[in-house]
């Protein structure tokens, strides 16, 4: 809290008639110059995490892979869903292929929804993606302090994007304390990446794996123009190196 937002709280009580105040005795304030040293602290200890991240970011790039995918998408007001499991590799040049292992329920959704996400992957893998990177030259970031996930702490930032390009979200990241990987990011795309679409949220979360942020789950929620809400769940599992998975074969 920083000195001003002390300064706010302490005038509204003593504003209000005494007849409503609550008298608990002498009150310790805190000086206006610990709270300031505090908020530098604070903004010192976010510059150094991300230093870290970007860092350690440059060299997770997760090639020559190969994971279970499994899909899940949903039309809740058609009362349509449908899944599909697939095989997904990502070989030494950051290529992704996907090999379906079974596929049951809406066609509807299996095509317009979990396909339509499966080709957009392969198409884009192994291109240029520095424009929609999390990096200061895409985003700003606000430092919003620890958390706790999954037992471990992690460092939490505000981001938002520097420009109204396709790819960008405007959300949070929160960052391993460990190894200052990413272990989650939330958000809304600021631009939809089709006139179909009205706004895209999304929630993706990592587990970190030999020194990697490795994909554990991808959770979309859609406004369509059409379909009203549309809904894409994906887990991974069975992750293995491709050189690992050629000595069991």
């Amino acid at each position: 809290m920083t000195a001003f937002c002390a300064l706010i709280l302490f005038s509204v009580f003593n504003g209000l008639p005494a007849e409503s105040r609550v008298e608990a005795g002498p009150v310790a304030l805190v000086p206006a110059a610990a709270l300031v040293a505090a908020d530098k602290e604070q903004d010192r200890e976010g510059d150094m995490v991300l230093n870290r991240y970007f860092q350690v970011s440059k060299k997770n790039i997760l090639r020559g892979v190969i994971m279970v995918a499994h899909f899940a998408g949903r039309l809740p007001k058609m009362e349509k869903s449908a899944t599909l499991d697939a095989k997904r590799h990502v070989n030494k040049e950051g290529v992704i292929e996907y090999d379906t292992t079974d596929r049951q329920g809406d066609v509807t959704i299996q095509k317009y929804l979990i396909a339509t996400f499966i080709n957009g992957e392969m198409e884009n893998s192994g291109k240029d993606t520095s424009k929609v990177a999390v990096t200061r030259d895409n985003y700003k970031f606000k430092y919003k302090g620890k958390r706790e996930k999954d037992g471990r702490p992690v460092f939490v930032f505000e981001i938002n994007p520097r420009k109204n390009r396709e790819g960008l979200f405007k959300g949070e990241i929160w960052l391993d304390s460990d190894t200052g990987l990413t272990v989650r990011e939330a958000g809304r795309f600021v631009k939809s990446p089709s006139v179909f679409l009205k706004k895209v949220y999304f929630a993706r979360e990592y587990t970190i794996r030999d020194g990697f942020a490795v994909p554990k789950l991808i959770q979309t929620a859609i406004e369509t123009r059409f379909w009203g809400l549309a809904e894409l769940d994906i887990q991974y599992s069975g992750f293995t190196w491709e050189d690992h998975q050629a000595e069991l074969n």
